[in-house]
């Protein structure tokens, strides 16, 4: 028994390496190109590591176009993101605590939402943004992006509402709190796993997004790091390793924030899957 338990957890293991290896390679690879002289890329054999590693091509994509790509993609992740978990949190709140037949459809309705895909609905949202007088600014993109995360964000927040029990609320209302003192000093600090796994979905969905960045922009000025990335893809040639340089720069913010907040993730994503 003990020995096919540890060659089960052996075995485990080895699963675990190589499903590690293969989902790491892509990544590895980027790093790996982004550090190698215009020619070795395309040396045969090929190489894992470069020969000769340089940081020539991190110089040329951090110029000032990647620069003001990257405030771009700053200003307008990080205003989908506080919009649509503070929206999404009032809305979850809602629908967990108030039993209306109005809100069951309103939930029916957010969870249908989901099932269309970002292509569907950029076509509609193009015309009202265009008829808003809206296009190539950032409130284009931020309303864009909060149509395709807020009902998710609901989705997530709502599973993680409905596991803290009224009687919090009760009690801060017997100590003489009003609805609106108990949701923000007592739902929402314990929300905070729920809120922070939100938060990195919406952060990853709208750092990386190209097809509404590239439709509602029209300006080098506007674009955001996804669609700015096209600069080294020429008309003759592609720049691979300028290409994959600027690629490890985008993703850098992304997983940083991942791991700062992976306890809060995987708590609210654990606990928000058990009851929905």
């Amino acid at each position: 028994m003990r020995r096919s338990t540890t060659a089960s957890r052996w075995g485990l293991v080895l699963l675990q390496v190589l499903l590690a290896i293969v989902i790491l390679l892509p990544f590895f690879w980027m790093v790996s190109v982004s550090l190698k002289p215009a020619d070795e890329p395309f040396a045969i054999p090929a190489r894992l590591w470069p020969e000769n590693p340089t940081l020539a091509n991190y110089v040329t994509a951090f110029r000032p176009e990647f620069r003001q790509y990257f405030i771009n993609s700053v200003i307008v992740s990080l205003s989908t993101v506080v919009i649509t978990v503070t929206l999404g949190l009032l809305a979850a709140y809602a629908f967990t605590r108030f039993q209306m037949r109005l809100l069951t459809i309103a939930m029916t309705l957010v969870v249908v939402t989901q099932m269309f895909p970002a292509s569907a609905i950029i076509i509609p949202i193009y015309k009202m943004m265009k008829g808003a007088g809206l296009l190539n600014t950032y409130v284009s993109l931020v309303i864009a992006y909060i149509t395709v995360t807020l009902p998710v964000a609901i989705w997530m927040l709502r599973g993680f509402l409905a596991k803290i029990p009224v009687t919090l609320e009760e009690a801060a209302a017997i100590d003489g709190a009003g609805p609106l003192r108990a949701f923000w000093q007592v739902i929402v600090p314990l929300c905070r796993p729920g809120i922070a796994a939100t938060a990195v979905f919406v952060l990853i969905v709208t750092w990386q997004e190209f097809l509404f960045a590239l439709s509602f922009t029209s300006t080098k000025e506007m674009r955001t790091l996804p669609v700015g990335v096209n600069d080294f893809i020429g008309q003759y040639g592609i720049r691979y390793g300028e290409l994959m340089a600027s690629s490890v720069l985008i993703s850098l913010p992304v997983v940083l924030a991942f791991f700062v907040l992976q306890r809060q993730f995987v708590a609210g994503l654990t606990a928000g899957s058990v009851k929905g």
